[in-house]
């Protein structure tokens, strides 16, 4: 979630924060176009520390579009995650869910809840009858400094802990979508297991990836289609697929103050490309249901405002989400709340049209986030336990009550779903005989 035009800061932070998946432009030529670059091509000796701008509006720094540095960028964050080893493995301190003992049983009776037979539709599934699971989004589903406790270890990915595709140990340790449903239908698979880079086997299916934005989706849909292809287990017209997206945090966090007139069509283009995305998952992609997820990003961050934030916070938002917190920009931050909450409403009337809903495809907006805050207590006080210590990223605790939030978002019928997030455990929704399929358009 750094800015993308900084390359001093980039070069400085072994870059670890610059986008390696995009969407490229058409070509163009001539001389009005001559600061004009694509995605898949620039001079790492031009304009180091100037900007120049993309086909589709994007500003950035030529360093984004160099091969050269994209795989320095791999070597250094490959080098980095094996020096600072496997922090999801942590199992103590005060940003971790509490611990369910093996006396304690799983809140639902799961006896039932996978169809003897496949269904023939998205809209009888029941919660055992996922095969595969899968995530497209940035930094907050690839669980980035989940386990963090010191500043530079924000730069690990533990993507086992990850609320919608994290699959480490069980439940009663990670709450994680995977992980319920894992309990209704143990040989599901997808999931990420281990602290990874998104190119390393344990990251599985989920392509998340650190800076990602609304843009970036498009590409990042084709490399999962192209992931989950060619995985032998796969039986891409027989199993049934749970893909969860959750993307836009980053649209307004460290983007939008770097674009071009970025506040005129910013929330334009963002529905072309979620349009784009949606279009081609719904071609190539069947038996799959969608979960479209708002990210709670910019919630979180204001909600922090009316507390007196760690020392760490104040050091490293204004860097990862400069938009908002850095001074040249957040005079503005008002206004890009607003763009931000006006792209929320577009991810749920996206969610509504009528081209993305069949029998073997649909889309399900999931609101849980959308009002999110670090007032989620029942006596009202902050918990800012549910943070990692840059106050951006979620904990693990944060994780797992975002899994638990989705969950029930899940089980919950259109216009009833909860759009806050609650204490762990404090509500957790079970399918029952009278309602046993995941709610979707069709069948709530």
């Amino acid at each position: 979630m750094f800015p993308r035009n900084s390359a001093l800061l980039a070069l400085v932070l072994c870059s670890c924060q610059t986008t390696l998946f995009s969407t490229s432009g058409a070509m163009l030529t001539g001389t009005q176009y001559s600061n004009r670059i694509s995605r898949e091509r620039g001079n790492i000796l031009k304009n180091l520390t100037g900007t120049q701008e993309y086909e589709n509006h994007i500003v950035t720094s030529s360093l984004d579009a160099s091969e050269p540095v994209r795989m320095m960028y791999r070597g250094l964050r490959e080098v980095y995650h094996r020096i600072l080893g496997p922090t999801g493995m942590r199992d103590e301190g005060v940003s971790l869910q509490p611990r369910i003992p093996p006396y304690v049983p799983f809140p639902c009776d799961v006896r039932g809840y996978r169809s003897p037979t496949p269904p023939t539709s998205v809209h009888q599934l029941r919660p055992g009858d996922f095969d595969v699971v899968a995530a497209l989004g940035d930094s907050l589903t690839s669980a980035t400094g989940a386990n963090s406790r010191q500043f530079w270890e924000l730069l690990i990915d533990n993507r086992g802990l990850s609320w919608c595709i994290g699959g480490q140990e069980t439940w009663r340790t990670h709450l994680t979508l995977p992980n319920i449903l894992k309990e209704f239908n143990p040989r599901i698979f997808g999931y990420s297991f281990a602290d990874s880079y998104n190119v390393h086997l344990p990251s599985q299916f989920n392509v998340a990836e650190i800076i990602a934005t609304t843009s970036d989706m498009p590409y990042n849909a084709a490399s999962l289609v192209e992931r989950m292809k060619a995985d032998p287990r796969v039986n891409w017209h027989k199993h049934w697929k749970l893909l969860t997206i959750m993307i836009g945090g980053n649209d307004f966090c460290s983007d939008v103050c770097y674009q071009t007139n970025a506040t005129q069509w910013i929330n334009r283009d963002q529905e072309k490309y979620l349009l784009t995305t949606l279009h081609y998952l719904k071609k190539v992609m069947p038996r799959t249901l969608v979960n479209l997820v708002p990210s709670p990003l910019i919630n979180l961050s204001f909600s922090i405002d009316k507390v007196q934030a760690p020392f760490t916070c104040q050091f490293v938002r204004p860097v990862e989400c400069s938009c908002l917190y850095g001074p040249k920009y957040s005079s503005k931050r008002n206004l890009y709340r607003q763009l931000e909450r006006r792209f929320v409403k577009i991810m749920e009337q996206v969610s509504h049209r009528a081209e993305f809903h069949s029998n073997d495809f649909t889309v399900v907006y999931q609101p849980f986030y959308r009002d999110a805050s670090i007032f989620h207590r029942r006596d009202g006080k902050p918990d800012l336990s549910i943070m990692a210590i840059d106050c951006v990223h979620l904990s693990q605790k944060g994780h797992a009550v975002s899994a638990n939030g989705l969950w029930n978002n899940m089980l919950e019928p259109t216009r009833q779903k909860t759009t806050v997030l609650r204490e762990l455990f404090e509500d957790f929704k079970c399918p029952t005989p009278e309602n046993p399929f995941i709610k979707t358009y069709y069948n709530s």
